[in-house]
């Protein structure tokens, strides 16, 4: 994040009626909304609603067919890549490595953003806290194709942690992961959140995510049905219309639990 966008109070990341098209097909309807900094939004809806659609139109990696997107308050489309990596890192969900690159070398990609500049000094220490934080010290220099899918994917959120951008777009970060590697990505999106920063997370697993967000982006076949607050957005009403299926909802302490009737 930048330091004039934090002085000007601007949000994190805004769409302002963006909308997508794709051979006459709608992927995405004209969306308003704004990404508040310091907070960790939950993506929530059925495949093919728009999750990974809107994500992308927020990263800058689709271009809106009508609208706009900003991060920190610039249009992403006037930003160049470099810039544009500086401010937010992407996770993608097809996140392959087709060569004999080590863990160390992957993750050490996502500095390059900061190649001559001041902060590329402490490149190798970010690199190393960001393996440290994944539990991946013992696979360091072991290429990534021998990993296991769980492993890699661990690999691929420690790039883009080294990234060190102030807002972190995680499309099913936590797919192919076990309990505890998902535990760690919720840990560590709390964590980014405390610091500042802001997350945006695609997920299937609302249960889960329920407790690790502060909001909820609600999708239903490419329309933004709800955003806000997750207690007020993780409703049966809401959760049944997403899903087009009878949701029943039970609270607990910092979440729900989430099941089809």
């Amino acid at each position: 994040m930048t330091a004039e966008a934090l002085a000007a109070g601007q949000p994190a990341a805004e769409l302002v009626d963006a909308g997508v098209a794709v051979a006459g097909r709608i992927r995405l309807q004209p969306a308003t909304l704004t990404v508040p900094r310091g907070t960790v939004t939950a993506v929530v809806g059925r495949n093919g609603s728009g999750k990974s659609t809107l994500l992308g139109v927020i990263a800058g990696e689709i271009v809106p067919s009508s609208g706009r997107a900003l991060v920190d308050g610039v249009e992403v489309g006037r930003l160049g890549a470099r810039a544009l990596a500086r401010r937010r890192a992407l996770l993608a969900q097809d996140t392959r490595v087709s060569f004999g690159f080590t863990v160390r070398d992957v993750v050490g990609w996502g500095r390059a953003p900061w190649r001559g500049t001041p902060q590329a000094a402490d490149d190798a220490d970010i690199v190393r806290a960001a393996i440290a934080a994944q539990s991946l010290d013992d696979l360091a220099d072991r290429p990534v194709t021998s990993l296991s899918g769980g492993e890699r994917k661990r690999v691929h959120i420690a790039r883009v942690t080294a990234q060190q951008a102030g807002l972190l777009l995680l499309d099913e970060a936590d797919s192919d992961l076990d309990l505890v590697g998902r535990r760690t990505v919720d840990e560590a999106a709390r964590e980014h959140a405390a610091r500042g920063g802001t997350v945006v997370v695609v997920s299937h697993d609302v249960t889960r995510i329920s407790h690790a967000c502060d909001r909820v982006l609600l999708m239903h076949h490419g329309r933004v049905l709800a955003h806000g607050r997750s207690v007020d957005v993780l409703s049966e009403d809401l959760l049944s219309q997403a899903f087009d299926a009878p949701v029943r909802v039970a609270r607990d302490e910092g979440g729900v639990v989430v099941r089809v009737r």
